[in-house]
């Protein structure tokens, strides 16, 4: 629950207080009754999502795609559908929003088929990157973050971080693109406090949660030491995808503890496991002080059981 103050400050337009410890609270207490995410599927509907017993939850605002309605708009959750996944405030809820990737189901794709401006390099997997570094696909994003706010959620789920990376380390890129990882890094650092300081002029309690990009801080380089710190002072949790599988290195878990937990940033892991593995890798990820999470059946078209805090 948003602080008196804090609400006070939000109604009337003013500068939110600092309420990074808030937060802190808020997501701490959260995750202790574990974490769900759910994209799509049979049961992604208001009712169900809100009885689902999770204490925090990762989810698409979007229900219907834009190439699926009469009007070429997505339907998202309303702001009373929201509430009640929310359990009335309650439980904190964060929405989906893709910094760097093209997603031609969302409404910014051009009607007319044509390849906007802000469309930037194709990835060596197919993937389409938006040009992140522009100041057009900056606007998109803003004006997401101003839609999915006004669902009602408590805040936002920053996907695809990582392609910093792959657009810095890009061969054949545009003559505007960064022009290594070290400049995408810190290209990222700033992108990322732009969108959780427009989520903030909304909700001065918005929980921002990043998925991946575990390094932007060391690839942006000693340099940007202050841009980090203020990166991570934005920032209420960090996702880490398949970190005890495709993407489990000793360098990631070091820098996880070292850049992150040793900041009291929680690290909420996720991974796609079968069988066997499930405890296996779940006693890895409290041994880490990660938050752990298992994908059933190797999509986001259900939640699984909630995995809360161990005794």
């Amino acid at each position: 629950m948003i602080s008196a103050a804090a609400a006070l400050a939000s109604q009337a337009g003013q500068a939110c207080p600092d309420l990074a410890e808030e937060r802190a609270a808020r997501i701490t207490s959260a995750l202790k009754a574990g974490y769900g995410v759910q994209y799509w599927g049979p049961s992604f509907e208001a009712e169900t999502l809100a009885q689902a017993p999770h204490g925090l939850l990762i989810i698409e605002a979007t229900k219907v795609g834009a190439p699926d309605t009469s009007d070429g708009l997505e339907v998202t959750f309303t702001p009373e559908e929201m509430s009640q996944l929310r359990h009335q405030g309650e439980r904190p809820v964060v929405a989906y929003l893709n910094l760097t990737e093209v997603e031609p189901w969302r409404d910014y794709w051009p009607k007319d088929g044509k390849a906007p401006p802000w469309l930037g390099p194709e990835t060596p997997t197919g993937d389409k990157l938006a040009a992140f570094w522009q100041p057009e696909w900056r606007d998109i994003l803003r004006q997401r973050v101003i839609r999915l706010m006004n669902t009602g959620v408590d805040g936002l789920f920053l996907d695809d971080a990582l392609n910093y990376f792959v657009a810095g380390s890009l061969n054949d890129k545009p003559p505007d693109a960064p022009a290594d990882v070290p400049q995408a890094a810190e290209l990222m650092l700033s992108l990322v406090q732009e969108i959780a300081t427009q989520a903030r002029t909304m909700r001065c309690n918005a929980l921002i949660i990043v998925n991946n990009g575990v390094f932007v801080g060391r690839d942006a380089g000693p340099a940007n030491i202050d841009a980090f710190n203020r990166y991570r002072a934005a920032i209420d949790g960090i996702m880490i995808e398949s970190g005890f599988g495709a993407a489990d290195t000793p360098d990631l878990h070091t820098a996880l503890q070292e850049d992150y937990l040793a900041k009291g940033i929680p690290i909420l892991s996720l991974d796609f496991a079968l069988g066997g593995q499930t405890k296996q890798i779940l006693n890895r990820a409290r041994t880490e002080g990660y938050v752990p999470y298992i994908v059933p059946d190797g999509s986001f078209s259900a939640l699984a059981p909630p995995i809360v805090a161990a005794p």
